[in-house]
C-alpha cells in the first residue's frame, strides 16, 4: 500500500500527463480538474484513513471533502463537499509509484477525463477501470 502519512498534505500528479494535477477549482469551488501544478492549498490534499482502510480526501485550501454527487457511474465527475465520502486507496504494481483511487467495493476510479487530457481545465471523474489506463493513475508528492 502506498505510503501514505496521514494528516500530510500532498499533490496528486496524474500518470498520464504529470503536467496535470489534482485542483480544486477556484472559479466555483467545487469542481474538481485537471491543472497544471503549482503547489497552492486548492492542489494540496489531506488523507486520513480510516478505521476500514478507507481515506477521506480532504482540501488543505477550503476543507471541502473530494466526493461525487448521486451514484458512482462512468463519467460522473468528482467535486468537492462538505459532506465525507470515502475512497479506497491502492497501490498499482503495473506502475511502481503510483495509486488509482476507487469508489469502495466497485471497479470505477478517479480519471482525467478525455484519455488524460493534458489542458487545463479537464474534468476529474469516474471511470471504470481500464488497462493500461495512466490516465486513472496518480502519484502523490507530498508537500
Amino acid at each position: 500500500m502506498a505510503c501514505i502519512q496521514s494528516g500530510a498534505p500532498y499533490i496528486l500528479l496524474n500518470v498520464k500527463a504529470p503536467g496535470s494535477c489534482l485542483d480544486l477549482s477556484g472559479g466555483d469551488n467545487r469542481s474538481i480538474i485537471g491543472y497544471p501544478p503549482h503547489n497552492g492549498p486548492n492542489q494540496q490534499w489531506r488523507f486520513e484513513r480510516l478505521e476500514n482502510g478507507n481515506y477521506l480526501i480532504q482540501s488543505v485550501g477550503t476543507g471541502l471533502y473530494l466526493r461525487i454527487d448521486g451514484e458512482p457511474a462512468n463519467d460522473v465527475r468528482v467535486v468537492a463537499g462538505r459532506d465525507r465520502y470515502e475512497w479506497y486507496v491502492k497501490d498499482e504494481p503495473s506502475t511502481p509509484g503510483s495509486i488509482r483511487i476507487y469508489v469502495p467495493g466497485r471497479y470505477i476510479n478517479i480519471d482525467l477525463s478525455d484519455h488524460g487530457n493534458p489542458d487545463p481545465g479537464t474534468p476529474i471523474a469516474l471511470w471504470d477501470q481500464w488497462e493500461p489506463g495512466q490516465n486513472q493513475l496518480w502519484r502523490l508528492q507530498q508537500v
